[in-house]
């Protein structure tokens, strides 16, 4: 159970998703969030890795512990590596 309200970036189209699991619309930020007493577990694919005000210090210390032991996935660093690459390629070629 979380102990502060937990922002969520949640896509459109996933939206009754959450919204079904428990999350909440802040219409004055703007955002959706997983408000306290709920269970955090289920949105973890929605995680932003911020907390909407009203945080404490341990909930702040819990959510940026494991904001920290998030690994990107093979397929994002391929991505990285991609992007990294062509960037590198076309200076290069500036260079040249």
């Amino acid at each position: 159970m979380t102990t502060a309200n937990i922002s969520l970036k949640v896509p459109f189209n996933e939206k009754d998703q959450a919204k079904a699991l428990g999350a909440r619309w802040n219409a004055e930020l703007k955002q959706w969030y997983v408000p306290q007493g709920v269970e955090a577990a289920p949105f973890e694919k929605w995680f932003t890795n911020t907390l909407t005000p009203a945080v404490t210090k341990n909930t702040a210390k819990a959510v940026t512990q494991t904001a920290a032991h998030a690994q990107p996935s093979d397929d994002d660093m391929d991505a990285i590596n991609a992007k990294l690459r062509e960037a590198y390629e076309l200076r290069e070629v500036d260079e040249l």
